[in-house]
């Protein structure tokens, strides 16, 4: 799934990850390639894991993330 992370109108992150992990007001939510199309208000952290790679974490102020089950897209104020 390709995820576009965005902070402060610059990219942090473009690329293909094997899942992202965020926290939202109804608890922790992990979205994996093919989810089904999801909308959420998020804070706390998101955490992505690139294809071949290990996690990684950022913690975030607030932010929304928005998925169609092969592409993510990801704003947020660090």
């Amino acid at each position: 799934m390709k995820l576009l992370l965005i902070c402060n109108e610059k990219k942090i992150y473009e690329g293909e990850v094997s899942q992202i992990n965020v926290e939202t007001a109804n608890g922790k939510v992990t979205i994996l390639p093919r989810h089904q199309p999801y909308m959420a208000k998020i804070f706390g952290s998101v955490s992505y894991m690139p294809d071949g790679a290990n996690a990684v974490s950022i913690d975030i102020t607030e932010g929304f993330i928005y998925t169609d089950g092969t592409t993510c897209f990801t704003v947020v104020d660090e």
